[in-house]
């Protein structure tokens, strides 16, 4: 199974373009799910206090990869890719970095990391509440990405036709 995996900080489209290229699989005749980010659920449920545990959701996270493989998914294309854990992880910590990058390495990764163009969606009770703070989780993960070593491919959210080309979709 390849994980289509879209980061970027809050308001950057990753949802968006997430669901408009699993639209595109779906339409095209390939197994293909979409694997929404958890946290972003647990907050419409004022569930405060569970999305503070990075551990719980990149189980979470983990636990819906692994279904999809074992059911013979094509595609998971994912808006919360497992890396952004660390990136969220309030009491940074060596060993779950590691167990969070052990993990992401057991898959069949596709990476994206969406170019911000200064348009912000602001989402109520999220950290990231206007564009500034935004940016600066851009560059905490792509950060992220570059330390372990994981290439990546910049993208606009609007770029999903080239994405079916650069993966020879059909």
């Amino acid at each position: 199974m390849k994980v289509l995996n879209f980061y970027g900080g809050a308001g950057i489209g990753k949802s968006t373009i997430a669901a408009n290229f699993f639209s595109k699989l779906k339409r095209k005749g390939h197994k293909t799910e979409l694997v929404g980010e958890y946290a972003k659920w647990l907050w419409y449920q004022n569930a405060t206090d569970i999305v503070q545990d990075q551990l719980y959701l990149f189980a979470e996270q983990v636990h819906r990869l692994k279904t999809l493989e074992r059911y013979g998914v094509e595609y998971a294309v994912c808006d919360s890719p497992l890396p952004l854990n660390i990136i969220y992880n309030n009491t940074p910590d060596e060993l779950f970095d590691q167990l969070v990058m052990h993990e992401h390495a057991k898959f069949d990764n596709v990476e994206y990391l969406l170019h911000r163009n200064d348009e912000f969606i602001s989402i109520a009770g999220r950290k990231e509440t206007n564009l500034e703070r935004a940016k600066v989780k851009d560059e905490e993960i792509k950060a992220v990405l570059e330390g372990a070593g994981i290439g990546y491919t910049v993208i606009s959210p609007w770029e999903t036709d080239k994405m079916l080309l650069d993966l020879k979709i059909k």
